[in-house]
């Protein structure tokens, strides 16, 4: 339902100053004293009646203030804030990725939690095979900002330095400019033009660099924000098991998407939002970043946030 301009205006104050990370609940004689609300308290308590009556706030006890319940959040979400337009392809490197998932966390003391970029998708810039210990070469798949992809493997028996080299070579003009998933189907494909007495291993290395370079981290910063919020007897388990329900719950959906804790299949989670929005890399979608936070904190700021990637991507 369509609110009249007067119950929006004091429906968006209520939701303002609710969300501000304390969570009190909101009397009439505070939404008076805002900046622009030229009303009087009857007007306030007369509007804020109706918009309890639609079930957008209650009174959580006699004579106090009101808070929004689930529905208004709802109504909030969807009337106030375009969503899905918000950061519609965020492209953050790891670095990027992990420094947000801090900064985010200790500005409004929130539990963040991230898919690090798949190692799968990233671009090879060069290969240094480097003479590891007797047994073992170990590979460096480095990309573009220096940061590269460790795989230790075993060396043929006829293993030299001369060997090594043509090894080496070998790889950086399979591997070289393109993705890791590219890399490894043309390592399966030019397998006949590797150096002789690599061929016998051929098959033994393709194998390990698939299981190494398919393995997905998950980081988690903040839980100990949500401790005070979460019972001791409910502990839920935050990090890739959540992030996997997430993404697939959220796959396909671009922009912020957001999650009420008590909609999730876990206990533990009541009175808690999960905002998520997924990143990609070179046009490839890596994984979701996802806020969880107390009904009360600063949601409107946490999504200005993402809002300015897109002034950045527009500038740029």
């Amino acid at each position: 339902m369509k609110l009249s301009a007067r119950d929006q205006q004091i429906f968006t104050a209520i939701m303002s100053l609710y969300c501000d990370g304390e969570g009190t609940a909101i009397a009439s004689s505070r939404i008076v004293k805002q900046k622009g609300m030229s009303m009087c308290s009857a007007t306030v308590r007369n509007a804020m009646a109706r918009l309890e009556k639609l079930g957008y706030i209650y009174s959580p006890h006699t004579s106090a203030g009101r808070i929004p319940t689930k529905k208004g959040y709802q109504y909030w979400f969807d009337e106030f804030f375009s969503l899905s337009e918000v950061a519609t392809f965020w492209q953050p490197n790891q670095e990027t990725l992990i420094e947000f998932s801090h900064l985010i966390s200790q500005k409004y003391q929130v539990c963040v939690f991230a898919g690090l970029p798949q190692k799968i998708s990233q671009t090879v810039f060069r290969v240094e095979v480097l003479d590891f210990d007797k047994t073992h070469w170990l590979i460096l798949l480095i990309d573009r900002q220096g940061q590269s992809q460790n795989i230790k493997i075993t060396k043929p028996l006829e293993a030299n330095e001369e060997i090594r080299i043509q090894f080496n070579s070998w790889l950086n003009m399979v591997f070289g400019q393109q993705t890791l998933a590219e890399g490894l189907k043309r390592m399966q494909a030019m397998a006949n033009t590797a150096p002789m007495f690599c061929h016998g291993s051929l098959a033994q290395w393709t194998r390990a660099l698939a299981e190494k370079l398919g393995d997905e981290d998950c980081i988690v910063v903040g839980d100990s924000y949500l401790f005070n919020h979460i019972k001791q007897s409910e502990q839920p388990l935050i990090g890739s098991p959540l992030l996997n329900y997430v993404e697939d719950k959220l796959a396909l959906k671009q922009g912020i998407s957001i999650i009420c804790g008590d909609d999730l299949p876990y206990s533990g989670f009541d009175g808690l939002f999960l905002i998520s929005i997924p990143y990609f890399s070179q046009q490839y979608y890596q994984s979701r970043f996802t806020i969880m936070c107390e009904s009360s904190a600063e949601i409107e700021a946490i999504i200005n946030e993402f809002a300015i990637f897109d002034e950045i991507a527009v500038n740029a």
